[in-house]
């Protein structure tokens, strides 16, 4: 799992196939988790659910009387939750409202689990590992419906702080300053919430966090280190500067290039639908093109469409 988050994937899958061969069928729990959490940041959503099926599987065929008070359970929620948000996240973008649907779907026995937990808790649920699983999983459940909820991602990296778990710490961090950001909140609190998410990723060597982290600071234009650093930054060439755009036109065009609306370009951007629309104007304007279907070819000449 180390290797998994520092995004040594390779090394990570053989270990992981190693664990599972070599473990006995009582003990493979943490071997089914640890290739859940690598398929999650290696982005083979497909693999992680496949690990997710195996490991609840072993779990329910273990003690199925009392898998969900178990505290090595709790582990399970959030990431189930998460694997879902990804999935209806991905979706959202394609416009794909029935996989949406599915993810949320898929998740609705985890979520009435957990308000049965809430409702009920268990003598477990005070332990502070357990208790920062659920505050994770109820931070996940918020982005799997869509309005991703900043206050329970500060809630659960506070407990995982506390409790001097950085790698957890730093991703709720991470998902706050996202969520800070997409309800249009205070910036300089979402940038210092991204901050304290970013030094902790650097330190650990957590590369595959590292790079979700830069790359909500350089769509939500938010500074992660000194002034001096953000102006070597600003002073790389943008890939579309040859042909006059700024380097947010370049990100506009970019996502115009993957058939983004310009309310979902907003939405990824953390600007208004109409400011998206001015950008797109403005970019067909410089690139003295028709429509976004010819903007989009001009994108994947430059590459853009990849990044």
């Amino acid at each position: 799992m180390l290797l998994a988050r520092r995004g040594e994937f390779t090394a990570a899958r053989e270990e992981l196939d190693l664990a599972l061969r070599l473990s006995p069928p009582y003990r493979s729990e943490s071997a089914w988790l640890g290739q859940a959490e690598f398929a999650l940041w290696a982005g083979r959503q497909d693999q992680a659910a496949t690990a997710v099926a195996a490991g609840l599987g072993w779990w329910a065929e273990r003690d199925p009387d009392s898998t969900q008070t178990h505290p090595d359970y709790s582990v399970w929620y959030p990431l189930v939750l998460r694997l879902e948000a990804d999935r209806a996240e991905r979706a959202a973008a394609r416009r794909a409202g029935e996989e949406v649907a599915q993810a949320q779907q898929r998740a609705a026995p985890l979520v009435a689990e957990l308000d049965r937990l809430q409702a009920a808790p268990p003598p477990q649920a005070r332990y502070p590992y357990v208790a920062g699983n659920l505050l994770l999983a109820r931070a996940e459940q918020s982005r799997l419906d869509g309005r991703s909820d900043p206050q329970r991602w500060r809630a659960a990296a506070v407990a995982w702080e506390e409790m001097e778990h950085p790698f957890e710490a730093a991703y709720a961090r991470f998902r706050e300053a996202e969520a800070l950001l997409a309800h249009g909140s205070s910036r300089p609190q979402a940038e210092q919430a991204l901050r304290s998410a970013y030094r902790t990723a650097v330190a650990l060597g957590a590369a595959p966090l590292r790079r979700e982290i830069e790359s909500l600071a350089r769509r939500g234009r938010l500074r992660l280190d000194d002034h001096a650093a953000a102006a070597s930054s600003e002073a790389r060439p943008s890939p579309g500067g040859s042909l006059g755009l700024t380097r947010r036109e370049a990100e506009v065009l970019a996502l115009v290039a993957k058939g983004r609306t310009n309310k979902q370009i907003g939405q990824e951007l953390f600007i208004t639908e109409g400011t998206a629309g001015v950008h797109v104007s403005r970019i067909l304007a410089k690139l003295g093109v028709a429509g976004r279907g010819e903007a989009a070819a001009v994108a994947h000449r430059l590459g853009l469409d990849r990044q």
